[in-house]
């Protein structure tokens, strides 16, 4: 079974990295108070899956998709919007799925749980590292860090900060699970 994921082209590829240009897409998402990634990826997944599992002004099922993300409030950027500030303070998270490529902002159904929105990313450039295994905070930081010193060696610019996607459930094998992470790039 082949699950969607954002369109992407890839722009560059070096090993475990990659120079990606997204199109642009939907998300849902919650703001979660957590500890840390793993609690932030518990709190916000049970909203979420209740939302595209019916949970929405026309009770109808929207098909997964992947990756789940994650990514600090305070420091989550969306390209090319209007500015937007906000203080939070370093236990909040932003917990998202991408949305279906066939809905618009229009069709999305909208979630009756007010804790759900629906946000429009636009198309950016991103770098990206692959890593299997668990995504756990210590394995994040350490790819954080080498996908940091490759953007830095390729003359790029972060304008976003990390986010930690997951592609696969918790029960798949550690060896064979896809996770990566992502910072948006400034896009000369």
């Amino acid at each position: 079974m082949t699950v969607e994921t954002p369109e992407y082209e890839v722009l560059k590829h070096d090993g475990s990295f990659e120079l990606r240009r997204y199109s642009g897409y939907l998300t849902a998402s919650v703001n979660v108070s957590a500890r840390d990634h793993d609690q932030a990826m518990n709190a916000g997944f049970t909203p979420l899956a209740d939302y595209i599992f019916g949970n929405n002004h026309v009770a109808g099922r929207i098909s997964m998709t992947a990756p789940v993300t994650a990514g600090r409030a305070c420091c989550q950027k969306i390209p090319m919007t209007a500015p937007v500030t906000v203080q939070q303070t370093e236990d909040e998270y932003v917990v998202s799925f991408a949305m279906p490529a066939d809905y618009s902002l229009e069709t999305l159904p909208r979630p009756n749980n007010t804790l759900v929105s629906i946000d429009s990313v636009d198309a950016h450039l991103a770098a990206v590292a692959r890593f299997s295994g668990a995504a756990s905070e210590s394995k994040a930081a350490q790819v954080r860090a080498r996908l940091e010193s490759w953007i830095a060696e390729q003359g790029l610019v972060a304008v976003g900060e990390p986010i930690l996607a997951q592609y696969d459930p918790p029960w798949k094998p550690g060896f064979v699970r896809r996770n990566e992470i992502m910072i948006v790039v400034a896009d000369d």
